[in-house]
């Protein structure tokens, strides 16, 4: 109750959990069109696996299909034998993927498993604590919309432009595993060891450029995300 309390409190005052639209990536995808055209696969296709995420799960592979896929073979590899949806969304934050949510995207459908990774396109902008208070207000929302779905909520992957005691994204990942110790829904994994060199640094080859991952790196996610999956899907 006191986690619900404390997003309910949260949510009048902070960007990362105030419900709005985007459309910082027009010149790559129409974000309206394609939540529409989620809405309408909802009323027809009942996947087991619906992922929400930011461009780095967009641009992935899988269906609804992205005009760029920059992993389809890992992606493929990944959900083998499994219904999924991809629902993520170039340049989303955590604002918007809870105003998806909210409005209709886990709607008309009874997913076993909700993925969840999002939160570095508010690196820069928002403090760890507040993106954690978004990631936070998303696991409720679709725990609201889904009670019977186990949640994998993923910590942000390491950037290509972190430095070694000045990443962007542990301190978000650390507050993560604290809020989330004791929330029976959620399953939290930090998938992002395999992205690091032994001295912390970022693995550069694993990227395509400062945030996202290249196919060898979907190829290395994916397979662990696959591990998860199999436990849960039990």
């Amino acid at each position: 109750m006191t986690c619900i309390l404390a997003i309910a409190c949260n949510a009048a005052d902070l960007v990362t959990t105030s419900p709005v639209t985007q459309d910082r990536d027009r010149a790559t995808y129409n974000w309206q069109k394609r939540h529409e055209e989620i809405l309408l696969r909802n009323r027809q296709i009942k996947p087991d696996v619906v992922f929400f995420g930011d461009s780095i799960i967009h641009f992935w592979g899988g269906e609804p299909r992205a005009p760029m896929a920059w992993g389809s073979a890992a992606w493929s590899n990944c959900f083998a034998g499994i219904s999924v949806e991809n629902l993520g969304f170039g340049w989303d934050r955590t604002e918007n993927v809870l105003w998806r949510i909210r409005n209709g995207e886990l709607d008309d459908i009874k997913p076993k498993v909700i993925i969840i990774k999002i939160g570095t396109n508010n690196i820069g902008l928002n403090t760890p604590e507040d993106i954690a208070a978004g990631v936070e207000a998303i696991c409720h929302a679709a725990h609201e919309k889904q009670p019977g779905a186990k949640i994998l909520l993923l910590g942000i992957l390491p950037r290509r432009d972190d430095k070694t005691g000045l990443t962007k994204t542990g301190p978000v990942n650390k507050v993560l595993t604290t809020r989330f110790s004791g929330t029976n829904y959620v399953t939290f994994r930090d998938l992002g060891a395999p992205f690091l060199n032994s001295d912390g640094t970022p693995e550069s080859s694993l990227f395509s450029d400062g945030v996202h991952i290249n196919a060898n790196g979907y190829k290395l996610l994916g397979t662990q995300i696959r591990a998860e999956l199999t436990k849960l899907l039990k």
